[in-house]
């Protein structure tokens, strides 16, 4: 189903983005920009940032004023068509916008309505009646230079760019190029003469010859993979359509430039959204125009007349399809996330699922505090191990701490540190996906089990693993009967009798190589079910497919090699590991038709650097999948030929693509989210697969119903939910987030305790509220639990005490202090010092009240740059989304 959460904030691009934007502004050149006042913060999220532009006119004046006139243009005295056809094509066409105000990295809904209905031939998969849709950032949406600042034509596979010359387009050839979709769409066609792309950092494009092959010059600014393009929109049967379009700011995509702060106080760079719709008729500017639109041998037709192929790009002003447009104006919200230079500045480490909880109670916090609370991502164990060894002051967290999960070097220090567990947010793991068939139906229902979840994650479809399209396909004596993707899976199909696709697609997009307590999560998950269970110890599913062999334990007697590290069926790993091993072709003497190279699983099919980048490849359709041969790709002057990635999947044949990502981001981009089965402990047939599970969407109600089951367990550390045992409508992919820190022998100075306390505080007052304004909770997080705010509030004492070392410890290995007159009561981790080495640190004692000391000492205003107190003494972070959106690096 749809997630059900309305607007989203987008915030993880947002909030403490200091290290990230000074690196933008540096670049960005002075040049003449139109300067609006900022919007409030409040004015960011509300409706009223919606509009709706009627392509004919008549609009609101200060919408109006960026609109070519088509009435003007296209009609005669009496209001009729003058000829050229798109008057009647378009008169009834409206475009609405979402939100327009407050923008972040974020994805706003586009909807049009009054348009025929898009129909389709398959020579070279023309199309007419569609819609194409791309970002600009010039000044004047009326200039005649103002194609020059449009991100578009990037799905040209050898130049990067639709926007090639007549050479370009040639060496190209019209339906040659079998890496897909752009040269099979002449709707998104080759322009017959170059249009240039200007940057909001100064710089142009043009084509240019390297090494006896045209490239051209904007593929160095974008390409297929990072720009938010969409060439083709269909139109449904009932002439309306809602699709959501990717907005960047200037983090995200420099050379747009979209809320670069500039001269006003508060004020960012406008940028535009831009609708250009194509009709039936011909792109001729006049009956005595020809050769750009209407050439007879691509199949277009004169001034005028009607014809399937829209020939031509939609920037290219010798078409009329340019002077068709439709803009929006896009308004920014504030990149530098309201913090001011030379604050205290307080570092979290950790999960990043937190990051949209934390960019959005930065945006309140950091003007509250005058603390700039930053944070950097990593794998959880990485965040753990940082904790001990005294390189974080609090650490995000699902799991506990235990020696398993430190290494070895830390487990002296597990034994000596006195943990507390705060419970910070209540978040989920998404099972995210897009899809639509190539008749343009939406799927919203998808439906998963933890069986096909684990053949996605263990390489179990022919398609997960290497084969060069055109060779020989991977021989596994195993794999006889094995489904060729996801979308083939009796299993599969049996729950999603309507989810039928075309092409390569249901392809699963995996993050790693990482590790994080979320994947974790869903490897128990898959643990709990006995259909699944049976599937990762070998056991053929109902219809006879089993479980690709690299991924069956070692000892195993159908195992590849030494088997798998470890016994997938009953101990949760915290990744997803490509353990396949085999290459295409096989045989390495076959390797000369490509150069010698051979490919690997994991070339074929890259991971993403993180969910929110997963999510952003979801979103696009971004497969980077990756097993053809191009002959003529460039690497160097002396050396050509490689393998090269699919470009992202369009609406034009339908789409598929799915994968883990934070519920947070998954609402930021509008993604849907799998139902998932709840776990059965005993195995299901072909005949009651689907009619004995129940299903449950990730929603607001399933995840506060699995926080209450969290927070029912009484607990002190970091508990989790009980997949055997959960309630009505509990989301099983649920789990808390937990602020660790150390308050023994390591614990942080008195001023950093503070900064941690008011954060805690503010955690579990005003940030533990639901709602769409900077400071509140936004989608994909439910707030804490009464238990849970008490616990966390005790933490907040205990951190306040004065540094005279802990407590006295209790007899029962615990924490004895005396509570405080009407202090909330809760419960904390700390561990017991007779535990033995290597046991969890979870020993506890429960209803903790403490007389909290304010600490006095405040932190003097730091003169060094954000970025190195973010980065001094963590090893391998990862800057979080809302401090770089790790996407941008994934490109």
């Amino acid at each position: 189903m749809n997630l059900p959460f309305l607007t989203s904030r987008g915030r993880r691009a947002i909030g403490v983005r200091l290290l990230a934007i000074s690196a933008v502004l540096a670049s960005v050149s002075a040049i003449g920009f139109v300067t609006l006042p900022a919007s409030s913060a409040e004015a960011a999220d509300d409706a009223s940032s919606a509009v709706t532009v009627a392509w004919r006119g008549g609009n609101d004046p200060e919408l109006q004023k960026f609109q070519v006139d088509h009435e003007k243009l296209l009609t005669d005295a009496s209001g009729n068509d003058a000829g050229s056809g798109h008057w009647d094509d378009f008169k009834d066409l409206k475009i609405s916008v979402s939100k327009t105000q407050g923008l972040v990295d974020e994805v706003i809904e586009v909807t049009a309505t009054g348009m025929a209905p898009t129909s389709s031939q398959t020579w070279e998969g023309s199309a007419s009646n569609y819609l194409q849709m791309f970002q600009c950032w010039g000044p004047d949406p009326l200039a005649a230079n103002f194609a020059e600042t449009c991100q578009f034509g990037s799905w040209s596979q050898t130049s990067g760019d639709a926007r090639a010359d007549q050479t370009i387009r040639k060496a190209l050839g019209t339906g040659a190029n079998t890496r897909g979709q752009y040269s099979n769409l002449t709707g998104f066609g080759y322009s017959e003469i170059e249009i240039p792309f200007r940057t909001a950092t100064g710089a142009a494009s043009a084509a240019e010859m390297v090494d006896g092959s045209w490239t051209s010059g904007t593929a160095k600014f974008y390409a297929a993979s990072n720009a938010n393009e969409k060439p083709f929109v269909r139109i449904a049967s009932n002439s309306a359509t809602t699709t959501g379009f990717e907005v960047q700011t200037a983090v995200s995509q420099p050379y747009l430039g979209c809320g670069r702060p500039i001269a006003q106080k508060g004020a960012g760079q406008r940028c535009w959204l831009v609708v250009v719709p194509r009709g039936t008729h011909s792109g001729e500017l006049s009956p005595s125009s020809q050769g750009d639109c209407a050439t007879a041998a691509r199949g277009g037709k004169p001034y005028g007349q009607q014809t399937l192929f829209q020939i031509g790009s939609p920037v290219i002003p010798s078409c009329s399809f340019w002077s068709d447009r439709v803009v929006v104006p896009l308004d920014f919200g504030d990149l530098r996330g309201g913090c001011a230079a030379g604050g205290a500045e307080q570092t979290v480490v950790g999960s990043e699922f937190l990051s949209g909880a934390m960019s959005s109670w930065q945006q309140r916090l950091c003007p509250a505090t005058g603390t700039v609370y930053g944070m950097v991502t990593n794998s959880s164990d990485l965040a753990r191990a940082q904790l001990l060894n005294g390189q974080a002051d609090l650490t995000v967290v699902a799991d506990a701490f235990r020696s398993s999960s430190v290494g070895v070097e830390q487990a002296g220090l597990l034994d000596d540190a006195r943990l507390v567990y705060a419970p910070m947010a209540n978040t989920a793991l998404s099972i995210s996906y897009v899809a639509s068939t190539a008749s343009g139906r939406q799927i919203r229902d998808l439906k998963l089990t933890p069986r096909l979840i684990a053949k996605m994650l263990t390489q179990s479809y022919k398609t997960d693993v290497a084969n060069i399209a055109g060779s020989e396909e991977a021989a596994q004596p195993a794999w006889s009967t094995m489904p060729h993707a996801l979308i083939d899976d009796q299993e599969f199909l049996a729950l999603n009798p309507e989810a039928r696709f075309q092409l390569l697609s249901g392809v699963f997009l995996a993050v790693g190589p990482f590790g994080d307590d979320a994947l974790t999560q869903l490897w128990r998950y898959i643990q709990a079910d006995a259909d699944a269970v049976a599937f990762l110890r070998g056991e053929p599913d109902p219809w006879g497919n089993t479980i690709n062999p690299y991924y069956l334990p070692a000892g195993h007697p159908r195992a590849i090699g030494s088997g798998f590290s470890t016994d997938l069926s009953s101990n949760p790993i915290d990744g997803i590991v490509r353990a396949d091993q085999t290459v295409s072709p096989q045989d390495p003497s076959k390797a000369t038709a490509w150069g010698g190279r051979r490919l690997d699983s994991l070339t074929m099919l890259p991971y993403s650097g993180s969910f929110a980048a997963n999510a952003g490849r979801i979103f696009r359709g971004d497969t980077r999948y990756t097993n053809e041969w191009d002959p003529n790709k460039v690497l160097t002057p002396q050396d050509k030929g490689a393998f090269i990635p699919a470009v992202p999947q369009t609406d034009i044949n339908g789409r598929f693509t799915l994968g883990p990502a934070d519920a947070a981001t998954a609402a930021d981009y509008k993604l849907d989210s799998a139902q998932l089965a709840i776990p059965l402990g005993t195995t299901t047939g072909k005949g009651d697969l689907a009619t004995a599970r129940q299903f449950v969407p990730l929603n607001d109600a399933s995840l506060g119903a699995a926080a209450e089951a969290i927070s029912s367990q009484d607990g002190e550390g970091a508990e989790q939910l009980d997949l055997g045992a959960l309630p009505e409508g509990a989301y099983p992919l649920t789990f808390t987030l937990y602020g660790v820190t150390d308050l023994g022998d390591r614990a942080p100075e008195p001023d950093v305790r503070e900064r941690l306390a008011q954060l805690l505080d503010f955690v579990t007052t005003e940030g533990n509220a639901r709602g769409e304004q900077p400071g509140l909770l936004p989608a994909g997080f439910v707030p804490l639990t009464d238990t849970q705010i008490a616990r966390t509030r005790t933490v907040s004492e205990l951190l306040r005490l004065d540094r005279g070392g802990p407590p006295p410890a209790d007899p029962a290995g615990g924490v004895a202090a005396a509570p405080a007159a009407g202090a909330p009561a809760g419960a904390m981790a700390v561990p017991n010092p007779g535990q033995p080495a290597g046991a969890d640190a979870q020993t506890t004692v429960s209803s903790l009240a403490v007389e909290a000391t304010a600490a006095t000492a405040s932190a003097p205003g730091s003169p060094a740059a954000l970025g190195g107190a973010l980065v001094a003494g963590l090893v391998g972070v990862v800057a979080s989304p809302f401090l770089l959106r790790r996407r941008v690096a994934d490109r």
